[in-house]
């Protein structure tokens, strides 16, 4: 049996799968969603070499691609890949994972 999937299109998490230490973090940042149009801002959880998780007031659907904009300028491309518990993870992808 698979596991119930939202109106977004995130199945829950069964169980941890980070490939990458997570360094914890309280930054406010942006999350930019090309699609959309949008730009809104987020605070940054905690950051690794593969991913983020933040929480904002906005939702995408899972998959959606992303550009995630921290204060110092640094920008990261990604996909929404997991919500729960209102965190939102994102997987950075690059031009070969699109």
């Amino acid at each position: 049996m698979f596991p119930e999937v939202s109106v977004l299109g995130y199945a829950p998490k069964v169980r941890e799968r980070r490939a990458h230490h997570r360094r914890r973090v309280n930054q406010e940042a942006e999350l930019v969603i090309p699609s959309e149009g949008l730009t809104v801002p987020c605070l940054l959880l905690n950051i690794s070499e593969g991913g983020a998780g933040i929480t904002c007031d906005i939702i995408p659907r899972a998959r959606t691609r992303i550009r995630l904009v921290l204060k110092d300028g640094q920008a990261f491309d990604g996909i929404t890949i997991w919500f729960e518990d209102g965190q939102l993870g994102l997987k950075f992808v690059g031009d070969s994972d699109r």
